[in-house]
C-alpha cells in the first residue's frame, strides 16, 4: 500500500513533505468505506423491524401460514441470544390467532431448545384448549405443564386463577433464571387485547422483545404508542386479515 502511494506521489510530483498528509487522507477514506460496509452488511442481516401477512383458512391458505410461521421463527433465532422472552400481541383477541404462538412454539421446541409458551388469554383459555389440557384436572398449584411435543411446556391461562395477582414478570424471572432447574431457553408470551388489561404495564415490562398483531394502521400506531415507553423492542409487526 505504501508503496503505491510512493509511486503515486512521484508521479504526481508530490513533495516527500505532502506524502503524509496524502497517506492521512486516504487512511481516513479507507476507515469510512471500511464503515458504510459494515453498516450496510448489518442492516441486509438483520432488520429492525419484520413485516408478514398472516394467511389462514383459504385455498393455499395452510402453506401460506407455514411460510409466516418459518419466518417469525427466523427472526427469533437471530435475536435470541439478545432477547430471552418474547411477548406476542393485539388490541382485540380477533387479531392474534391461538395458532399463530402456538405454531410458533412447536417449530422452536424443535430446535431443541426448552420452550414455555405463557397463555394470558383469560377469556378463552386457548392454548389449554388446543393442547387438551382441562383446568378442572388442574392442580392445586400453578406451574408449567409438558406438552406432548418435545422441549414445549406451556402455562395456561387458568392457572392464574389459583394466584392471588397476575405476576408475569415474576414467573418469566424465575423460568429464566440460570440457577433454576428448570430453566427455560425462551419464554413466548401470548397476550391478546392487551389494551384491555389493567395488567398490560407489567405484562409488557415482562418481555423483552414483542410481535404486535393488528388489522390496520390505527391498531399499529395504538399498540406502538403503548409500548414504546415501556422499553420491549418492537421486532415483528404481523398483519392479520379483516376476514379472520
Amino acid at each position: 500500500m505504501v508503496d503505491i502511494l510512493e509511486r503515486i506521489s512521484f508521479k504526481l510530483g508530490i513533495p516527500a513533505s505532502g506524502q503524509t498528509v496524502l497517506y492521512v487522507i486516504v487512511g481516513v477514506i479507507v476507515i469510512i468505506l471500511i464503515a458504510l460496509i459494515l453498516i450496510i452488511l448489518r442492516r441486509r442481516k438483520f432488520k429492525k423491524v419484520i413485516n408478514v401477512n398472516l394467511t389462514v383458512d383459504k385455498e393455499g391458505g395452510n402453506e401460506q401460514a407455514e411460510g409466516t410461521y418459518k419466518s417469525i421463527i427466523k427472526r427469533i433465532k437471530r435475536v435470541k441470544k439478545k432477547y430471552k422472552s418474547i411477548l406476542f400481541t393485539s388490541i382485540e383477541a380477533e387479531a392474534l390467532p391461538v395458532t399463530l404462538p402456538v405454531n410458533v412454539a412447536v417449530g422452536l421446541a424443535k430446535e431443541k431448545g426448552r420452550c414455555l409458551l405463557i397463555d394470558l388469554d383469560l377469556r378463552r383459555d386457548a392454548v389449554a384448549k388446543v393442547f387438551g389440557f382441562d383446568a378442572e384436572q388442574a392442580g392445586l398449584r400453578a406451574k408449567a405443564v409438558q406438552t406432548e411435543i418435545e422441549n414445549l411446556w406451556v402455562w395456561p391461562s387458568h392457572n392464574f386463577a389459583q394466584l392471588r395477582h397476575m405476576n408475569v414478570m415474576g414467573i418469566v424471572e424465575r423460568s429464566l433464571d440460570k440457577k433454576s432447574p428448570d430453566r427455560f431457553d425462551l419464554i413466548l408470551i401470548n397476550a391478546p387485547s392487551v389494551v384491555n388489561s389493567p395488567d398490560r404495564k407489567q405484562i409488557i415490562s415482562a418481555a423483552e422483545a414483542v410481535f404486535i398483531c393488528t388489522k390496520d394502521e390505527s391498531e399499529r400506531k395504538k399498540l406502538v404508542e403503548l409500548i414504546k415507553p415501556l422499553y420491549c423492542t418492537i421486532i415483528g409487526h404481523i398483519q392479520i386479515p379483516e376476514e379472520n
